[in-house]
């Protein structure tokens, strides 16, 4: 749930924020090498590109994703940036490091510290500059569908927080240089996000190209449904149409549900209703507040065919963000809004509540369950609920945000820079006596927690199947 401040959102009315409450990852990963589903060598339906080979020259503008081998890399980086050949010693050294498979560097960091040692202001600090980095797409083939979904033998329902704050290509959240990893249509339009007569399209929540493209891709991983990260100022004014379109294009698409992302109250980057701020001391006012603001909205645009249910009920997680206070007093405004959601839809929904509300004893009474964001810090790699009598998991499994990037400076243990599958891997299995597993998230690419098809996702020294964590979810749904 990424946090940049952007200049060019106050024109657009958009914005994602630069503070964030939750506290950052402090263990380091651990070592332990992950297995694939399949043979890792194996890139079914993927091909990549021909190999580089130069020839040798500065370039005014840098792809960082030039080269698949590491020691091609290194010298495609070098020339690009310093403009001649790179020492054997020179290649050698960060091809060794690039293969490493736990805490080694990223391609970014060989060219940002190029750029730094050069002099070359490479990488975009602020919306003034322009990057001189760009970011191709190494694979040939990037077919639309990989497969059917997997036969689910699994009891436990598993659904992912979506992000849809953004405006690509270019905008809000959207700029390359944003992400370590990258999305088909971040920066042009690409075939995988065509919808109907439109053959081609941008990873844009205004597009539905861009939802059925996500919405496919979760079926295929085996997802039972999607979280939709909600700030409300983005399902204002019938936005949540296009996502319409596309569900109502598919057979049988992955269920919605609603995450209310609090973080927008009482911020000014958007219309001056969302510069209050719902007072928990007055939990009528309060719930009306959040209720017609959001709630309402976002189920009343969606039909019910669609709602994802826990058992049978309309599935909501309730997001702190350090917004909503005294958060010792929650209980009776989140026990108000599934009041007026039952009188409105006719059924009581199944809020899931951060645990930051759980100051209000109270709550335990009133929420159906109970979650912790950011989960590395806990030695399971997970949060799990169990109250009134359901078990809940939750658990965030991937880390790589650009707030790490520094020239000139590699990882540290601190940055805690995770991009294989080993807390993936436990937690899928460590889960399969709760009866709901949620991953967080589906598609962060800013903060790099999302399992989304990436198409420059790298490490151990070569480029990874942009269906790396999707086949992993697909093999844990398939087993009982």
């Amino acid at each position: 749930m990424n946090r940049l401040l952007c200049p060019a959102l106050l024109a657009l009315g958009l914005l994602s924020g630069c503070f964030d409450p939750r506290p950052k990852p402090i263990v380091e990963a651990p070592e332990s090498k992950p297995a694939l589903v399949e043979d890792p060598n194996d890139m079914g339906p993927f091909k990549l590109k021909p190999e580089w080979n130069g020839p040798c020259a500065r370039s005014e503008k840098i792809d960082v994703n030039l080269g698949h081998a590491p020691e091609v890399f290194v010298r495609a980086a070098h020339c690009q940036v310093v403009g001649s050949e790179p020492s054997a010693a020179f290649v050698k050294d960060w091809a060794g490091r690039l293969k490493r498979e736990t805490k080694a560097p990223r391609r970014i960091d060989l060219v940002l510290t190029l750029c730094k040692e050069t002099n070359r202001q490479c990488a975009c600090t602020d919306d003034k500059c322009t990057s001189q980095l760009v970011y191709s797409e190494p694979w040939a083939t990037n077919p639309d569908v990989m497969g059917p979904p997997p036969v689910k033998q699994a009891k436990r329902d598993i659904g992912a927080v979506f992000m849809f704050f953004f405006n690509c290509p270019g905008e809000v959240n959207c700029k390359m240089d944003w992400a370590n990893t990258h999305s088909p249509g971040m920066d042009q339009k690409h075939p995988l996000l065509g919808f109907g007569e439109e053959k081609e399209g941008y990873y844009s929540p205004k597009e539905p190209g861009f939802w059925r493209r996500e919405l496919v891709d979760a079926k295929y991983a085996g997802l039972d449904f999607l979280l939709l990260n909600t700030y409300g100022p983005d399902i204002e004014d019938n936005k949540l149409k296009p996502l319409i379109d596309a569900l109502e294009s598919l057979e049988d698409p992955v269920k919605i549900a609603f995450f209310d992302d609090t973080w927008t109250w009482g911020e000014p980057w958007f219309s001056d209703f969302w510069k209050q701020k719902p007072d928990l001391n007055d939990p009528e006012k309060a719930s009306e507040l959040i209720y017609d603001a959001k709630w309402k909205p976002f189920f009343t645009q969606i039909d019910k065919k669609y709602w994802y249910r826990f058992k049978d009920r309309p599935f909501i997680y309730f997001y702190n963000g350090g917004k909503l206070h005294p958060r010792g007093r929650s209980s009776a405004t989140i026990a108000r809004l599934k009041e007026r959601f039952k009188a409105d839809f006719g059924e009581e929904p199944f809020v899931v509540a951060d645990s930051a509300y759980f100051e209000d004893k109270a709550l335990e009474q009133v929420a159906d369950g109970k979650y912790v964001w950011l989960t590395f810090n806990s030695p399971e790699r997970k949060s799990r609920s169990i109250l009134k009598q359901h078990i809940i998991d939750h658990a965030m499994v991937k880390w790589d945000p650009t707030g790490r990037d520094r020239p000139g400076e590699l990882p540290r243990p601190s940055d805690f820079v995770l991009k294989d599958a080993s807390i993936m891997e436990k937690v899928l299995k460590d889960s399969k006596s709760a009866e709901l597993l949620v991953i967080a998230t589906w598609n962060d690419l800013g903060e790099g927690t999302g399992i989304n098809r990436n198409y420059d996702y790298y490490w151990g020294g070569k480029w990874q199947r942009p269906d790396y964590f999707m086949r992993l979810i697909r093999q844990s749904q398939s087993e009982p």
